[in-house]
């Protein structure tokens, strides 16, 4: 037992320099697999592949109709915001989920010309039903259109654009969960 000690103490700090290689990263070669895997990010409730689609500098731009709007205690502002707000406002809105499920995200209009770096797409139609663990249930429809660009070889989103048609927007839903 007295070797046993050393020998499992060794393995323990040796443990933190032996890490296994990271297995590959998702496929963001197209607009359609960067946007695809946001959309199957909401469908997991798994906010790490936003964290991993949005460039330093990206952008969230509200419904006109929405600014200036008081949702859940925030105000929507003009300018729109930034990544970190993104970011928590997915983690928040995933923590309440019990499910997403997306009716429609037609992805097959995207057409990005050959050799562009920077692509703006389309306005693509949402339609998803959020069902949070506790409050209501949410039908969100509208349509969003993403400005994206190419960075090492990956697409990035810089630029999110939304515009609702019904009662609630993507936007509406982003900041109903910003606080």
């Amino acid at each position: 037992m007295r070797r046993a000690i050393p020998f499992l103490a060794t393995l323990t700090l040796l443990g933190g320099c032996f890490t296994l290689p990271p297995g590959p990263g998702p496929d963001l070669s197209t607009p359609y697999n960067t946007l695809s895997l946001l959309r199957d990010s909401y469908i997991l409730l798994d906010p790490s592949y936003v964290y991993l689609i949005l460039d330093d500098n990206f952008i969230f731009y509200f419904d006109d109709d929405d600014v200036g709007d008081t949702v859940n205690g925030y105000r929507i502002p003009i300018e729109g915001w930034g990544r970190g707000s993104e970011y928590s406002s997915t983690q928040n809105m995933f923590d309440d989920a019990k499910r997403i499920e997306f009716d429609e995200f037609d992805l097959s209009i995207l057409d990005p010309p050959e050799g562009a770096t920077h692509y703006s797409s389309p306005p693509i139609h949402y339609r998803f039903r959020y069902y949070s663990v506790e409050g209501p249930s949410y039908s969100i429809n509208g349509y969003a259109q993403f400005e994206l660009e190419k960075q090492n070889e990956g697409w990035i989103i810089t630029h999110w654009f939304d515009q609702k048609v019904g009662l609630y927007s993507w936007g509406w839903l982003k900041a109903w969960y910003r606080l």
